[in-house]
C-alpha cells in the first residue's frame, strides 16, 4: 500500500468530509494527514467551508477545530475495528484450513 502525495490527498478530501472514501483509501488519506501539516491545514479549512457554512445558515453554535478532531479520531477508530475483524477472519480461515487439512488426513490414512 503506497502513501498518498499531498496532491492525492488533497483530491480526496470532500469525499473524505462526505464519508465516501473506501477502507484503504481512507487509511492512506489519515495516514497522510496526520503527518502533514499543509494537507491538515488544507482539510481544516475544506471543512470550515462545508460543515461551518451550514452550521451558520442553521444558526447552530460549533466548535468546528474539536468536531474535524473528533471525525478524524471516529474515523481511526473505525478503520481500526475494520482491521481487527479482518485479522479476525484471516485467523478463522486458517483454523478451518488446519482443520480441513487434519479431516482430510484422517481421511485418507
Amino acid at each position: 500500500m503506497t502513501d498518498l502525495n499531498c496532491k492525492e490527498t488533497e483530491r480526496l478530501i470532500p469525499q473524505f468530509l462526505k464519508d465516501e472514501l473506501d477502507h484503504r483509501t481512507e487509511k492512506r488519506f489519515l495516514r497522510h494527514v496526520g503527518s502533514c501539516p499543509s494537507c491538515l491545514e488544507e482539510l481544516s479549512i475544506q471543512f470550515l467551508v462545508t460543515t461551518g457554512m451550514q452550521r451558520l445558515e442553521n444558526g447552530d453554535t460549533f466548535d468546528l477545530n474539536r468536531e474535524l478532531r473528533a471525525k478524524i479520531d471516529t474515523e481511526k477508530r473505525h478503520l481500526h475495528v475494520l482491521d481487527s475483524l479482518q485479522h479476525g477472519l484471516y485467523a478463522t480461515e486458517a483454523v478451518a484450513l488446519f482443520a480441513s487439512v487434519l479431516i482430510l488426513m484422517m481421511v485418507v490414512l
